[in-house]
């Protein structure tokens, strides 16, 4: 019985992951001001295995979703449809960077990541 109820837990837990993406960089940035949170910019593309790993299986995860929504304005960029904001730059996809909500690098993270390094990736900020 405890087990049932343990895989219960975590499957309504996965399902309940969403994060939420900002309509746009500016959005994001003007939002985090008026909530005094940082940014997560994800810069990807279109047919990208390791983005689509970090949106099926890290972003799924309840800790990952929960960190980013108290924490962090999430802006979602494709590379080849959106304009990217200065100085926001990649080698690859996906990148991602933690800025303030002045628009700021306080961080950046090149590649797809297992869900324990993203969080300390995500965690390495402190606010």
């Amino acid at each position: 019985m405890k087990k049932t109820t343990l895989i219960l837990l975590l499957l309504v837990s996965s399902a309940m992951a969403e994060i939420k993406w900002a309509s746009s960089y500016t959005t994001a940035l003007s939002q985090a001001a008026k909530e005094k949170k940082n940014v997560l910019v994800m810069l990807s593309k279109e047919d990208c295995p390791a983005c689509e790993y970090m949106e099926e299986v890290v972003f799924e995860e309840a800790i990952v979703e929960e960190t980013i929504s108290k924490k962090f304005l999430a802006v979602h960029l494709d590379i080849h449809t959106n304009t990217l904001p200065q100085g926001l730059g990649y080698m690859g996809t996906p990148t991602f960077y933690l800025l303030n909500a002045k628009g700021e690098k306080l961080k950046r993270y090149d590649g797809a990541a297992n869900i324990p390094t993203f969080m300390g990736f995500l965690t390495s900020i402190k606010k």
